[in-house]
């Protein structure tokens, strides 16, 4: 079992850990380009391209897990419907998302708290992302589908091809033709259409691929995926409102600390997940195919990953912390601010793997409400009323210390509710037939 684990697994954590250095690499171009202010820019405007990412993820996932169970069931017929049914699924909300935002995305801005010269270059960044969003629709919401069909490392083969694009774009673009936020825009772009096309083509090269849409399997797509979308989606919105909490006790310097702080996170977040999405397939197709025991085995060496992982990335956080504001271009008044903040958020590491992994086992045997639950909690009640919450007591430091105090609270909210559905399953009498 640890070796199919290691298998599925590993590839996993290294395509999310990639997916997750887009905007370290992003970063540390602009940085460098712009400064403070282009750093600020970015990090007010990366919810835009969070939603549609995100967007991608959720759909992705959700036909993933159906294309697992439905395998594990040996009903090869309706998995090959959920994978057509995804792939046109991604196809629309791709075409739908660049419409809806074109229209929005300059007020968005606005409301995210963007001004003056600073709102200038997120609205250029912006708006080449936006016109790109069918690209990145498809990048990212392919990439679950061949890790459940079987192609871990095609997956991680691609994502990787994808990062090294985005790398020379970006270097070409805003260094040699001195294009600023906008070649960052165009890297991201191009990266996400390179992921899309060799996915595509692994996904050809196993099975035919055609258009296909079902209500009742687009219902259960969207409704296993909603976990997935907010799992995605959670640090962005943790993002909009620390960025406004950062705006009042701390101003636009704050702002430039927590997009190198974001920077450091998001990666470590996107590979803490890719436990939990690495092992899903597995627990998919041992759930669908009645084995227990199995689905337990694993969940028991997942834990054992996220603890070495998150340990692993905390030190390496903590250790690195007085140098890594300068390699992303940081002033140096904002770097001492950065580094007290990447400490205290490096806390959190010790802890996401587990939160991360809970919902994606919940996800993956079906227990779609209770992954629901956890995700949005997390995003829209716990981390808003701790940023709220936690700065009048600690100024800025208390900004910082969201992150791991929401960890905390959400281990304790999965094991609440794991001890109430133990209590409140009611027990057979003997004798009785299950």
């Amino acid at each position: 079992m640890l070796k199919k684990i290691l298998r599925d697994s590993l590839p996993t954590i290294i395509s999310l850990t990639l997916s997750g250095m887009y905007s370290v690499v992003d970063g540390i171009f602009i940085g460098k380009a712009t400064g403070d202010t282009g750093l600020a820019a970015i990090n007010l405007a990366w919810p835009i391209t969070a939603v549609i990412t995100a967007l991608g993820i959720g759909i992705g996932t959700g036909g993933s897990v159906l294309i697992s169970h439905y395998r594990g069931k040996q009903d090869t017929e309706k998995g090959k419907k959920a994978s057509d049914n995804t792939l046109t699924l991604l196809v629309l909300a791709g075409i739908g998302i660049t419409i809806l935002l074109f229209l929005c995305y300059p007020g968005l801005l606005h409301i995210l708290g963007a001004e003056g010269e600073v709102y200038k270059e997120a609205r250029k960044y912006s708006k080449i992302i936006v016109i790109g969003s069918l690209l990145q629709v498809l990048g990212t919401g392919l990439l679950p589908i061949l890790r459940n069909m079987g192609m871990a490392v095609g997956a991680m083969v691609s994502m990787t091809t994808g990062l090294f694009a985005n790398i020379g774009v970006n270097y070409y673009l805003m260094f040699e033709k001195n294009m600023g936020i906008s070649g960052a825009a165009y890297g991201t772009v191009a990266a996400q259409g390179i992921v899309a096309c060799i996915s595509m083509i692994l996904m050809c090269r196993r099975q035919r691929i055609g258009g296909y849409l079902n209500k009742e399997l687009s219902k259960h797509t969207v409704k296993t995926g909603i976990t997935a979308f907010g799992m995605s989606i959670a640090p962005s919105v943790t993002l909009i409102f620390t960025n406004w909490q950062c705006l009042v006790y701390g101003g636009e310097e704050a702002v430039a600390c927590y997009a190198v702080i974001s920077y450091i996170t998001f990666p470590v977040q996107y590979m803490l997940s890719g436990i939990g999405d690495g092992t899903q397939p597995l627990m998919s197709f041992y759930h669908g195919a009645g084995k227990k025991q199995e689905v337990a085995q694993i969940k028991r060496i997942a834990y054992i990953l996220a603890g070495i992982i998150g340990t692993i990335a905390a030190v390496t956080a903590i250790a690195l912390s007085p140098w890594i504001g300068g390699w992303f271009g940081l002033s140096s008044q904002a770097s001492i601010c950065f580094e007290t903040g990447m400490k205290i958020s490096a806390l959190s590491f010790f802890m996401l793997g587990y939160v991360k992994f809970h919902t994606s086992y919940l996800n993956a045997v079906l227990q779609t409400r209770k992954a629901i639950f956890l995700t949005y909690g997390e995003s829209f009640l716990v981390t808003p009323v701790l940023l709220y919450l936690l700065p009048l007591f600690a100024g800025v430091n208390g900004v910082w210390a969201a992150l791991p105090a929401t960890a905390v609270c959400m281990l304790l909210l999965y094991e609440a509710g794991r001890q109430y559905g133990m209590k409140s399953t009611p027990r057979k009498k003997k004798g009785t037939k299950e």
